[in-house]
């Protein structure tokens, strides 16, 4: 019993540290756009991130059969949509506001799932919804003329794409190889961007630094070792604690939007940012299922 308790803990402390990499993620994508097209960027990032993970999970990931490669597309699709707009989005808004809006995902989660299964929503899931409406009132715009910024508008639709893809993993995950499904999503993430980038983006003859460095941290440890820790560890605790422990991870993002981009949360922004934390886990906590 002690053995399993110090596991879970491990496991939890474990992906309290992926959701502080992910916080600090925005602020590393932040500073590469300024550099690198998002398309490019997004491109090499789920490349590298998909090689990474073939290298160190191999026999899973040549378990790729035609129906996990069915499954992966849709889902890649929804990814795909979700990493986009919210890249698209983070030139154009700060830090705290991409990742406190990307995180209203959650509680998007059993709205889409009522309306999708024609049920009518919960009350829980309606006090979630109003809460985090207030919550993006409050936090996108201090003036308090609920006025959505393009960047912000932008990481809402990345919002829904997060909160499609949360469905549709639970709905097809259990039927495959969680590594080998996983690879397909990464790769087909990063064709599509590497192919919207040729198109349409101007190609720089050289990537700067800047540009390397967060393509690296980003496909490595944002993604790939991420990915790779949540199939590992969650036999350790629940979805659930897990999930409550990465509603941290706009926490993480705030601070280092603080520290590093000089980004600063006003009385609003402070009161928004707490209402959305509060939907989200009122969101996990009394989720039945999705």
């Amino acid at each position: 019993m002690l053995k399993m308790i110090s596991m879970r803990s491990r496991a939890e402390l474990c992906m309290l540290l992926v959701a502080c990499i992910w916080g600090i993620n925005f602020v590393i994508v932040k500073n590469a756009l300024a550099d690198i097209g998002p398309y490019l960027f997004l491109g090499l990032r789920f490349i590298l991130a998909f090689l990474v993970l073939a290298a160190l999970s191999f026999k899973d990931v040549i378990k790729i059969r035609l129906a996990t490669l069915g499954a992966g597309t849709i889902l890649g699709l929804f990814l795909f949509i979700g990493y986009v707009f919210q890249t698209l989005g983070l030139k154009y808004t700060s830090c705290s506001n991409t990742a406190f809006i990307t995180g209203v995902s959650v509680v998007l989660v059993p709205i889409i799932y009522s309306i999708l299964h024609k049920q009518k929503p919960s009350f829980i899931t309606a006090i979630t919804v109003i809460v985090a409406a207030a919550g993006i009132f409050m936090f996108s715009d201090p003036a308090g003329s609920f006025s959505l910024t393009y960047g912000d508008l932008l990481v809402l639709i990345c919002a829904f794409g997060f909160a499609f893809h949360i469905i549709y993993v639970d709905r097809y995950s259990h039927r495959h190889n969680a590594l080998a499904i996983t690879g397909v999503q990464l790769l087909l993430v990063g064709l599509l961007c590497i192919t919207i980038a040729f198109l349409i983006e101007p190609i720089p003859v050289r990537l700067t630094f800047n540009a390397v460095f967060a393509i690296f941290i980003t496909a490595v440890f944002a993604t790939a070792m991420a990915f790779l820790l949540q199939n590992y560890l969650q036999q350790y605790s629940t979805p659930t604690r897990f999930a409550i422990v990465l509603t941290s991870e706009p926490i993480f993002a705030a601070l280092a939007g603080y520290w590093w981009a000089q980004e600063h949360l006003e009385r609003n922004g402070l009161i928004g940012a707490a209402l959305i934390l509060l939907a989200m886990l009122l969101s996990i906590v009394f989720r039945k299922s999705i």
